[in-house]
């Protein structure tokens, strides 16, 4: 077996001509203030690929419509009082999301109706988190 070919960074301006039957969308949020005040450390498509969810530095937890990438269009998801490590789609549930923080919580989402639906002390800060592929399981790692 042949070791795998090192990985290396695509500059931003080669991406369109790397992958041109690809779309790029940027999504600009007004909650930025500067560098670092809205770093987005997660980013995950829903099983059904019509919605996105990302999590950043600054508590924010929003959920986006790719087709309409305005911040107007989005949905902020407000519960954690620290920064979200991680976002996992529940892969059976289309609006179930979880999330970690660094606040030492995992959060339950159902993004139909914005509510926090359960929320797990984890005794520590979150890292990560992961489903199981029937949606019956959810894992969180610690840091």
């Amino acid at each position: 077996m042949t070791p795998p070919h090192p990985r290396r960074p695509i500059a931003k301006d080669r991406f369109a001509a790397l992958f041109p039957t690809l779309k790029v969308q940027t999504y600009h949020d007004p909650a930025s203030r500067g560098p670092g005040s809205h770093t987005i450390r997660t980013i995950a498509w829903n099983p059904t690929g019509h919605l996105i969810a990302t999590g950043s530095a600054d508590r924010t937890l929003r959920i986006w419509n790719p087709e309409k990438p305005q911040v107007k269009n989005s949905t902020e998801l407000r519960g954690h009082t620290g920064g979200i490590e991680r976002v996992a789609w529940n892969p059976t549930k289309e609006a179930e999301l979880a999330s970690v923080s660094s606040d030492g919580t995992c959060r339950f989402w159902d993004v139909r109706s914005k509510a926090c639906t359960a929320t797990v002390q984890l005794g520590g800060e979150g890292l990560t988190i992961a489903w199981a592929a029937d949606g019956s399981v959810v894992m969180v790692g610690r840091k």
